[in-house]
């Protein structure tokens, strides 16, 4: 049965039958809804802008990073120091040469490297050979005693302790020694024959006696640089050893032939030539240690560091060892210089300074500021009139006579002027100075080192040179990458 009461208008409320004010007319009038017009949106929004310039600035300082050199630093360590260099040397002496006044047979009487009083007998000459023939006749038969013969064994013995290359390289020089010492044995007892002879009157008119004009020590060999003195050496005359003469020979000699050699002083000198590194490294060193030719105990010297052109040398003092080398021209001098602590650099952090030299005495006080200035002298461009600024250099560093400063504070030719002494000079000494970039505080600061030693990759700097670096200081470790006063990146 059909049931109108059951009709369900569209809002969902109960209908009415038809005809009924709510019926089937009214519920198919739906309302019409108003559609709303929408904008078309951008397609980027200021947010998207502002992402997008975010993400492009990142890629940009991304790549910027990537390909930008890697700025590297480096940590300053300390290090022991063991600074060992030798270096040939030349042996000068006050020596002179004693020239024979006859011809004949010669006999010596002193034994070579011996100091020999003054007036003693050194040697004699037979011009016509009978006392010499008697005087070989007589020792001709005498035999060593055990205490030479013990001496002879015993420097055969220390010369075959060498390695093989020192004997065979030495082996001649090893063989005059042993027979100048055979023949020093030898000699010593013709000193008493001879004496007997002199007082016997023995000898005749042909036989001249000669007796050391000073005391000295003896020896029986020269060279060909005998007589030189520390101006003349060359560097040249380093690189080939000299050629040595032996004067003692037993035979026959001629008037004015070389007899002997006799230095009076014990006092001597050594003149090195070195290498610039070493010169540089101590050219304000007064005082060394060294080992001079085959000795192991050091002596302590003066030296006088000094330059000749490109060549660098080193001048030794020394009071003792003078006879134990009096036959040695070319000695090799090894400098030992043992310091408690350095600082370990890498050779690849050193740069570079030019700096300029100027006089501490051209410094005047800025009382305002409390400060030391130079006055610089400027002319004014339209009267011509000179007047004075004051320039606050940075000083690298002093020596107590001349302040080393930076050069962007003066340049070549500029005129400094003390008001308070009258004192006028010109810019004009330009050197280098050797230090490092310290980056411990963010940017590259210029720090003055002093040279210890130099190694092929790393050097050896003092760790006391002042305001420089010190142990755990932060470095650059390519200093071709730093610029002065730039922040580290």
């Amino acid at each position: 049965m059909y049931r109108e009461d059951n009709v369900v208008n569209f809002n969902g409320r109960q209908g009415s039958p038809s005809g009924h004010p709510a019926g089937p007319d009214r519920e198919n009038k739906r309302p019409v809804r108003k559609q709303k017009k929408h904008k078309k949106r951008s397609p980027f929004s200021v947010g998207a802008f502002i992402l997008f310039g975010i993400f492009i600035y990142l890629v940009v300082n991304f790549i910027i990073m990537i390909n930008r050199d890697k700025v590297s630093f480096y940590e300053v360590k300390a290090a022991q120091l063991s600074y060992d260099t030798t270096f040939k040397g030349i042996a000068i002496r006050d020596e002179k040469l004693i020239y024979a006044d006859y011809s004949g047979y010669v006999s010596y009487f002193v034994r070579n490297k011996k100091k020999s009083a003054k007036n003693s007998i050194i040697y004699c000459v037979d011009s016509m050979s009978n006392t010499y023939n008697a005087l070989k006749k007589d020792f001709g038969n005498d035999k060593l005693d055990k205490s030479q013969i013990k001496e002879i064994k015993s420097s055969i013995g220390r010369y075959l302790e060498g390695d093989s290359t020192t004997i065979i390289g030495n082996i001649g020089e090893f063989k005059d020694q042993l027979g100048s010492m055979i023949y020093d044995f030898v000699n010593n007892n013709m000193i008493e024959n001879l004496k007997d002879y002199v007082e016997n009157g023995m000898t005749g008119s042909s036989f001249h006696v000669f007796r050391s004009p000073f005391s000295g020590v003896v020896s029986f060999k020269c060279d060909t640089l005998n007589g030189i003195t520390a101006d003349m050496v060359t560097a040249d005359m380093f690189d080939k050893a000299p050629e040595i003469k032996n004067l003692r020979s037993a035979g026959l000699i001629s008037a004015a032939d070389a007899v002997y050699r006799i230095c009076e002083d014990e006092n001597w000198t050594i003149v090195c030539k070195v290498t610039e590194d070493f010169y540089v490294d101590n050219v304000g060193t007064r005082e060394a240690k060294v080992l001079i030719g085959n000795k192991t105990t050091p002596v302590t010297v003066t030296t006088t560091p000094y330059s000749i052109g490109n060549d660098y040398f080193v001048e030794i003092k020394l009071n003792n060892y003078m006879s134990e080398f009096i036959d040695d021209r070319l000695l090799s001098v090894r400098f030992i210089n043992d310091r408690d602590k350095g600082l370990k650099i890498p050779v690849s952090s050193i740069v570079q300074k030019d700096y300029y030299l100027v006089p501490l005495d051209m410094f005047v006080e800025d009382r305002e500021h409390n400060v030391m200035v130079l006055k610089k002298e400027i002319a004014d461009p339209n009267t011509g009139e000179i007047y004075l600024i004051n320039v606050y250099p940075t000083k690298y560093y002093s020596d107590g006579y001349y302040a080393y400063i930076d050069p962007i504070y003066v340049t070549d030719g500029d005129v400094i002027n003390n008001p308070d002494t009258g004192n006028r000079i010109r810019i004009s000494t330009i050197n280098k100075l050797d230090g490092v970039y310290n980056v411990n505080k963010g940017y590259y600061q210029f720090v003055r080192i002093d040279r210890i030693e130099t190694g092929s990759d790393y050097i050896i700097i003092s760790p006391t040179t002042p305001d420089g670096i010190r142990e755990y200081d932060h470095i650059a470790l390519d200093a071709s990458k730093g610029v002065e006063s730039m922040l580290v990146q």
